[in-house]
């Protein structure tokens, strides 16, 4: 039943898929307070998560879009959606979602606040779709980032820095402390050794992670040590290309390809560094997860991630695609091992000062709460 007090929000997203904003969504869902109430309409059929957010009390409406701006119709429904449950916020994330809010805030009767919410630095957005947006957020309420790139990138779109907000990501790091019963089971299925030193990164196989570089430079590594491995856990659809160039390369056994799997915790467990080697990226929540089991990190510098490392202070940022500096950074952490100690202890400690989900969580309940 309807509460006055409550705020109804509706999240429009294009998927539910394992990605970073709908991982967010469900621990929305998991943990807002009561008196949010969400509401989720997914433009896609791509709903992998969608048992997860079941078992919440988020209400899940399936609303396949083509094109935002053609299918009116669509919109329609959507509307008459809100009107119904007193839907009072619409946070749209993508162009085409974006799109549907708009048309949706200015045919409705009743006072809908909108926001654009961004979880990346516009990476796969062309002139066109840069126009489309400039114009669309000037007719929406608010912008929300998770990062102060992102920020600065709207300000440049001539978005006024007082719709723009900022909410970091956050992680459960309770989850991530929780006892690896499986461990010991892990490093022997995978074929890993006692005195073997484990890099690993999770990441879906897509262009974007740059995986080319990180077999070259892990080729570049294991030429020079053959205890090395390398752990890559995710799936997509440049997995194979990525499986034939290992073995172009004669890396064998020594790089593990775990596809798709609910097993990070384990994975990390294994780990004596955590790398990556995105092109661009926005505010990678892996970062965090990585940091939050005392593993040192190699990042490229890019996006938001020099808002959560601290070069050489809890871990090392690197130029992207500078295979050298990769290298080198690599080499450094097998090598003295108290540097590595210390980032490690600096980096769970970033974690739990500053990027704790209870902050997070904390932050867009604020948000909403004002915003309503």
């Amino acid at each position: 039943m309807w509460n006055s007090e409550s705020i109804n929000v509706l999240f429009l997203i294009y998927d539910l898929q394992r990605g970073g904003p709908e991982m967010r969504l469900l621990d929305f869902a998991r943990h807002f307070p009561p008196h949010i109430k969400m509401h989720i309409c997914v433009t896609s059929k791509n709903l992998a998560l969608l048992p997860e957010f079941l078992k919440t009390n988020a209400k899940v409406r399936v609303e396949p879009v083509a094109r935002g701006y053609l299918e009116l119709n669509k919109a329609w429904k959507i509307h008459k959606y809100i009107t119904r449950n007193h839907i009072s916020i619409i946070n749209s994330f993508g162009l085409k979602e974006l799109f549907l809010s708009t048309f949706i805030k200015y045919m409705s009767r009743r006072k809908i606040k909108t926001v654009y919410h961004s979880v990346n630095l516009l990476h796969h957005y062309g002139f066109r779709h840069i126009f489309f947006l400039i114009i669309l957020l000037k007719l929406n309420d608010k912008v929300l980032c998770n990062s102060g790139k992102s920020r600065e990138l709207f300000k440049t779109l001539f978005v006024p820095e007082k719709k723009i907000s900022v909410i970091r990501n956050g992680i459960d790091i309770d989850f991530f402390r929780k006892e690896i019963s499986q461990a010991e089971r892990f490093r022997k299925i995978n074929g890993i050794r006692e005195n073997d030193f484990v890099l690993g990164t999770i990441a879906n196989f897509r262009k974007i992670k740059n995986y080319p570089f990180l077999m070259n430079a892990f080729r570049n590594l294991f030429r020079r040590n053959k205890n090395l491995k390398l752990i890559c856990v995710g799936g997509g659809y440049y997995l194979s290309d990525i499986k034939r160039m290992a073995l172009e390369y004669n890396l064998g056994k020594a790089v593990i390809f775990t596809g798709y799997s609910r097993y990070v915790v384990e994975y990390l467990s294994l780990m004596d560094v955590f790398v990556l080697c995105s092109l661009k990226e926005g505010f990678p929540n892996v970062l965090l997860q990585a940091m939050a089991m005392s593993l040192p990190v190699v990042s490229a510098n890019v996006g938001g991630c020099s808002e959560i490392i601290d070069h050489m202070k809890n871990g090392i940022l690197y130029p992207s695609n500078d295979v050298g500096r990769f290298i080198e950074a690599i080499e450094r952490l097998k090598t003295d091992t108290a540097f590595a100690r210390r980032l490690r202890s600096n980096a769970k400690r970033t974690v739990e000062e500053n990027f704790s989900l209870n902050r997070m969580i904390k932050e867009y309940t604020s948000y909403y709460t004002e915003l309503s």
